[in-house]
């Protein structure tokens, strides 16, 4: 199945105290490096910006949010609008472990749904997730309401949660869905890097 990819760009960082997209991780930046893991599964890519000329990466577009200031959410909307395919892979740009294969399983078993996202022992990850272009207007009317959490949409729409026990298979959810918000975060990802070992045993260093 053809499908799309949207990459939320468009925080402001201000817990890290510096752009995380930019970020590097293993040579690559944090953008770059999700552009490329996407790649392997999706014909065009998105990426949801407050700025629509900020990476200029060959073969991606940047679209700006239609309802600024409205989080994530208005990302989703922002890059639901541009794409041409039905469906459309979500995921925030500070995700350094995210793997292609957990995209391509979540879009193998999207058809008859409009949002298919992992669920991890009664949390969500909708900045991870499979929206169809049914969600538009569901979110256009919370964005109009002034409504800015994610998940306030899903009661209008046909939605398949994804356990642990599917993740797995994949890989270790703790890992896959790890995302950087703070300065400790991201020493926790470097020396991950430098020991090649898992991010639990280097929180107890």
């Amino acid at each position: 199945m053809e499908a799309s990819g949207i990459i939320l760009a468009g925080g402001c960082s201000s817990r890290m105290g510096t752009d995380k997209s930019l970020m590097v991780y293993e040579r690559q930046t944090l953008i770059e490096r999700t552009v490329n893991e996407l790649r392997k599964v999706v014909n065009e890519i998105v990426i949801a910006s407050n700025n629509t000329s900020k990476y200029s990466i060959p073969g991606v577009v940047e679209v700006p949010d239609l309802y600024p200031g409205m989080g994530p959410l208005a990302g989703i909307h922002a890059g639901l609008k541009r794409v041409k395919h039905q469906y459309a892979f979500v995921i925030g740009c500070d995700m350094p472990l995210f793997k292609a294969e957990l995209a391509k399983y979540l879009l193998e078993i999207c058809p008859g749904y409009d949002v298919v996202v992992p669920q991890i022992d009664g949390y969500g990850e909708p900045l991870c997730a499979v929206y169809s272009k049914g969600c538009i207007e569901p979110i256009e009317n919370c964005l109009k309401a002034g409504l800015r959490t994610v998940i306030m949409f899903y009661p209008q729409v046909r939605v398949l949660t994804v356990g642990r026990d599917e993740i797995e298979r994949i890989g270790n959810p703790e890992e896959l869905f790890y995302n950087l918000n703070t300065p400790e975060d991201y020493w926790s990802l470097m020396m991950r890097q430098n020991t090649d070992g898992s991010l639990e045993d280097n929180r107890k260093c």
